[in-house]
């Protein structure tokens, strides 16, 4: 089956829909089927601040061998600073004329999204919707932007999101296509727990001290990380070595560094930056006791469920899709903004080693259901249904 999937947050912007569209299009190539992607023209910066190089030559301009079509675009505000607004210009029809797609996947319903309608449209092919995004949670007047999505959707075929509730917040404004949860696939077989020794030898690389709190993502205002900072004084008291590590570049790093000292908690922070995820990112997490992500925006977050796969329980915000993803024996949940029942929770698994031990191999057997294979199974069944109804 040939599969092209239309992206507005696409390489390489980091996104969680990036690390989706792009670990999900190589697991199905893999599976024989044909992959192609519809995203923005970025610029050289962004490709600059993850460290690579602009690929000048669009025939360089491919991931694992899959092909891509880029849009014209502009820059838009972001937490990134690499977010960009596609202009739907029909300038992925040539490429998807010789692809001769058999299914289009809109991961989204803004520029590049509008292009896969009318893409759908014309190449009469199935379409297939995802909504990554509690869409009032970054735009005003979110009514309206409800009542959008689910205009926008009542056009696919099909419709997933990643937790059931983003599905019902839709239906509420009129969404009415048949639509189902499936979750974010996630690369496993980089991660795993650290032993003994190989924590300590991390500590010492990344120069850390026990115990260590890890966040990774986007330093972005949408993920409260000033909650984590703000629960860190209340724990020096009885963890004076405590590390609160956090990997990752937004607009929000300044903020949170002067955050860190007024808090007089900046020996106790560690800004590592933007981290390559297949080389340097694994052995990060092999530093970690416990992660931390207090996001009131996230609908399933890669990063924690990297952190399961490395062995580590998590303390969550009971908010968007983080409970479908923190079962109770996988890690805590606490309301967002509470920094004082979140220090309460790190302290207990600071201090209870078998708690914090059993939490985090009851993590590993529960993320197993989210790998590459499993979510791409998946996808072939929902695929292979829209083809041929």
């Amino acid at each position: 089956m040939r599969i092209a999937y239309f992206s507005d947050n696409f390489d390489p912007e980091l996104s969680g829909i990036t690390d989706t569209v792009v670990i999900t299009g190589r697991e199905l190539r893999k599976r024989g089927h044909e992959i192609c992607y519809i995203g923005p023209r970025y610029a050289p910066k962004d490709y600059a601040k993850v460290g690579r190089l602009y690929p000048k030559d669009e025939k360089d301009d491919t991931i694992d061998g899959m092909s891509i079509a880029r849009l014209p675009s502009f820059p838009v505000p972001s937490s990134t600073g690499q977010s960009r607004f596609a202009l739907p210009s029909r300038g992925s029809f040539a490429h998807l004329k010789v692809f001769k797609p058999d299914i289009i996947h809109t991961q989204s319903p803004y520029g590049v999204g509008w292009e896969a309608l009318r893409a759908a449209k014309h190449f009469r092919v199935p379409l297939i919707g995802t909504n990554h995004t509690s869409v009032e949670d970054y735009f005003p007047l979110p009514s309206v932007m409800r009542a959008y999505d689910a205009w926008y959707y009542n056009h696919c075929d099909f419709v997933t999101a990643p937790y059931e509730a983003l599905i019902a917040n839709m239906r509420e404004k009129g969404f009415r296509r048949p639509a189902r949860a499936v979750a974010n696939p996630v690369e496993l077989n980089a991660f795993s727990p650290a032993t003994p020794r190989e924590k300590a030898d991390e500590q010492r690389r990344f120069t850390v001290t026990n115990p260590v709190v890890l966040f990774v993502g986007r330093l972005g205002p949408e993920k409260n990380i000033d909650d984590i900072l703000r629960a860190v004084p209340l724990l020096v008291k009885t963890f004076p070595t405590l590390t609160f590590v956090m990997a990752g570049h937004g607009t929000a790093a300044e903020n949170l560094k002067k955050l860190a000292q007024e808090l007089g908690i900046e020996k106790n922070v560690l800004f590592t930056g933007f981290l390559n995820r297949t080389t340097v990112l694994p052995h990060l997490y092999k530093t970690a006791g416990v992660f931390v992500l207090m996001s009131r925006t996230d609908s399933q977050s890669i990063a924690l469920m990297q952190s399961y796969a490395s062995g580590i329980p998590a303390v969550c915000a009971r908010a968007r899709g983080l409970p479908d993803y923190t079962p109770e024996d996988c890690g805590f949940l606490v309301e967002p903004g509470d920094y004082a029942t979140l220090a309460e929770k790190l302290s207990l698994l600071f201090v209870d080693e078998a708690l914090r031990e059993r939490m985090g191999k009851a993590a590993q057997t529960f993320v197993a259901r989210f790998s590459p294979e499993v979510i791409a199974r998946e996808w072939e069944q929902i695929y292979d249904e829209a083809f041929h109804r």
